[in-house]
């Protein structure tokens, strides 16, 4: 080389100068000169920095929950739409779950979390919104309200809807009701409960309630068995709709007359079954608004996490009455 210098040292002169000494890129690139090169400024191969994105979590109950699975899906959109990755975790109706889906998203480094709880413990409740608060995560409830620092929550009225079951069910030929619920302590059956209750005062129909799970296999458990005993039901509401699947399941499994169909008892759900009619059973069912919740949840930790303020609104939604024949 004409500059006394290795091929790999002339190409650092050009590519990498700090990689050499000041006296020696200097050396090479005067003898370059000297023989006509001209050196061209290095062009970047690096692809172009994507602004940074905001990272929310959202913790479900129950991702087989259609209704759980729908606002998951339909929030998973709006991040989307709005530049924000979502991180999606189960907690399968476990406490224990839940603890541990929280330390992931603390781990994961998320801004924010929209959280349905599922334990009804107020101490396991506040120790996991302290926990969040210190880690500097907005938090925004979802369908389940609870005590302790956050930054707003959408709240289903659960009063309303069972309020709506029970007249609808008190137009109804019927004189013995079983009220298929989840666990006692659970504010949407203290809810839902208290709502059917509340419509059904002064009437002739008997009224019985079994406190359970809000799953579809305790359900069919349950009913299997309560369906041998004398007098049957002749009609039944189910709090949720995987409880009103456990209904269906246990007519089946005992070879009954299914409900809503001749024979049958009637049957009222709560959250409505996703495409009930394509099965050929059509159940009268509150359903509510999904698109608007998931908005409204995204709208809230959004500003939570623009504003920093945990004064984010209470919202309330209310469901709206289904019956067989109707769309949406």
């Amino acid at each position: 080389m004409a500059a006394g210098v290795s091929p790999i040292t002339v190409s650092r002169a050009f590519s990498s100068p700090h990689q050499l000494h000041p006296q020696t890129r200097q050396h090479v690139l005067d003898t370059a000169s000297a023989m006509g090169y001209l050196a061209r400024p290095r062009q970047s191969t690096a692809l172009p920095v994507a602004p940074p994105r905001g990272v929310i979590g959202i913790i479900n109950p129950q991702s087989d929950n259609p209704f759980f699975h729908e606002l998951t899906c339909l929030i998973g959109q709006l991040g989307e739409t709005r530049q924000v990755d979502v991180l999606t975790m189960d907690s399968r109706d476990s406490p224990e779950q839940e603890r541990a889906a929280i330390d992931r998203l603390i781990a994961c480094g998320v801004d924010g979390i929209i959280l349905t709880f599922i334990s009804s413990d107020t101490h396991h409740q506040a120790a996991c919104l302290e926990r969040l608060a210190r880690a500097g995560i907005a938090v925004v409830l979802l369908d389940r309200e609870v005590e302790g620092p956050h930054h707003g929550g959408i709240y289903i009225d659960n009063l309303d809807c069972g309020y709506q079951a029970g007249r609808w069910m008190r137009r109804q030929p019927v004189e013995r009701l079983l009220i298929l619920s989840g666990p006692s302590d659970s504010l949407v059956t203290i809810g839902r409960v208290s709502g059917i209750r509340e419509a059904l005062a002064g009437s002739p129909i008997s009224l019985e309630v079994h406190y359970g799970d809000f799953s579809m296999s305790p359900t069919e458990r349950f009913l299997s068995e309560r369906l041998g005993q004398a007098p049957l039901p002749d009609a039944l509401i189910g709090i949720n709709n995987q409880i009103t699947l456990g209904v269906l399941a246990a007519y089946r499994r005992a070879q009954l007359p299914l409900p809503e169909h001749p024979g049958g008892p009637r049957l009222f759900c709560i959250d409505g079954i996703t495409h009930a009619e394509l099965l050929g059973t059509a159940i009268p069912s509150i359903r509510h608004d999904l698109v608007t919740m998931a908005t409204q949840a995204m709208d809230l930790i959004e500003d939570a996490l623009q504003s920093g303020s945990r004064r984010g609104t209470r919202q309330v939604v209310r469901g709206h009455l289904h019956l067989s024949g109707e769309t949406g």
